[in-house]
């Protein structure tokens, strides 16, 4: 794989940069583009992309996500401008011949009705939970574009099915975030102002979280190993309160923690199935705590220009 071009878009965000840094030091040509080289919803833009770097593989990660509240009350434009960037890039990417793509998915496609933990064929049971269906339903969508490819002109694809990512070079958004990056960002602003600590929801929902450096090497691992519909996740559930718990001590905030209960929780249980990606030999490096740290030094460190 050594030399291979790799394109990869998204290549400003959490895991955009984690992936490049990890493709360039296992050899490969990655080239990293992100809104300021191409505008994906617009479909000459996205072929003029692909025609220009003509790239041997494609890791599609950029898209319009936000975390639970902006997710919610941003239903239709979740749909609509993924469905574009999606459906641009795929098409582009058959257009110059790329050999795969490894496109990026979410956790959010699977229905609260299937039984944990969520394994890649309860990929279409179910509606996707009600706060996420216009961007779940956007992310199924390019699953189903990705196999009709495969079907007809024979474009190998992996579709990844991503939990909740974090780390270095997030979007520390507090009102739209992700729990994570926007926790980070709340208790160094708590930190720094005397503040209290606000958490939204009880904190008894729970998550898989996986930091940025593991989700890039575990990408990697099935662009050089895997084909089709696979899990990316720790395969470790914790409930909120138990990661404001580890941030608030690998942190050393010492101040109060409330939690609104008037602010929803989300999905109440997410727990995931990765015995494919085991399968293929890779396992989580970092722990919640040591990725928690990491990502906190570097937001303390980077305040000034941290995407928020």
């Amino acid at each position: 794989m050594a030399g291979t071009r790799v394109l990869v878009t998204g290549a400003s965000g959490v895991a955009g940069r984690a992936v490049v840094h990890e493709l360039k030091r296992s050899g490969y040509e990655a080239i990293g583009v992100d809104s300021a080289r191409a505008d994906l919803t617009r479909k000459e833009q996205a072929e003029e992309l692909l025609e220009t770097i003509h790239p041997d593989y494609v890791i599609h990660l950029a898209g319009r996500v936000h975390g639970l509240m902006g997710n919610i009350h941003s239903q239709g434009d979740a749909f609509y401008d993924n469905i574009q960037i999606n459906t641009n890039v795929v098409e582009a990417s058959r257009k110059v011949g790329v050999e795969k793509i490894v496109a990026m998915g979410s956790t959010a496609v699977y229905s609260d009705s299937v039984s944990l933990p969520m394994r890649e064929d309860d990929l279409w049971l179910g509606a996707p939970h009600d706060s996420e269906r216009g961007y779940a339903h956007a992310k199924r969508a390019m699953e189903a574009q990705l196999e009709a490819y495969r079907d007809q002109y024979g474009m190998d694809f992996a579709f990844v099915v991503s939990t909740n990512l974090y780390g270095p070079g997030d979007k520390f958004d507090e009102a739209h975030g992700h729990v994570l990056p926007s926790l980070v960002s709340k208790v160094y602003r708590a930190q720094t102002s005397g503040e209290p600590l606000e958490v939204w929801g009880t904190g008894n929902a729970t998550r898989d979280f996986l930091y940025s450096a593991d989700a890039a090497s575990a990408i990697r691992t099935i662009l050089e190993h895997y084909s089709g519909v696979i899990n990316l996740a720790t395969g470790v559930s914790v409930t909120i309160r138990e990661a404001v718990e580890t941030l608030v001590r690998v942190s050393g905030y010492s101040g109060t923690v409330t939690w609104d209960a008037s602010k929803p929780d989300g999905q109440h249980a997410r727990s995931y199935d990765i015995s494919r990606l085991k399968a293929l030999g890779w396992a989580p490096e970092f722990t919640l705590e040591q990725g928690l740290a990491e990502t906190h030094r570097w937001y303390v460190e980077n305040f000034a220009t941290a995407r928020r």
